[in-house]
């Protein structure tokens, strides 16, 4: 997981730490509290959300590159470069399956 970015673990944290904020904001009459929880946890939902969307591009781009290492292999007769490409490609899709 790269430091930079959108973070899905983050995105969870936040969203849940404002729900909790927001809630309890809410119970004891603090009107800031409860506001600055919803922020919180929307923030966390849209940094979930990009996560998501960046690790879907990343799987397109690996399954792409996959792809073309697979066909470039078969065109030099090249048995590693197609099971790399292979490879690349299942990455790609897992990659994108899961996001």
């Amino acid at each position: 997981m790269s430091s930079s970015g959108p973070s899905k673990m983050t995105g969870t944290k936040d969203e849940v730490l404002g729900s909790a904020k927001a809630t309890i904001g809410s119970t004891i009459g603090n009107h800031q509290m409860e506001a600055e929880g919803h922020t919180q946890n929307k923030g966390g939902t849209a940094q979930k959300e990009a996560a998501g969307t960046k690790q879907k591009a990343e799987g397109a781009g690996d399954g792409l590159f996959g792809h073309m290492q697979k066909a470039t292999g078969q065109v030099l007769g090249n048995e590693r470069m197609q099971g790399e490409g292979e490879m690349n490609k299942a990455k790609g899709t897992f990659k994108s399956d899961t996001a």
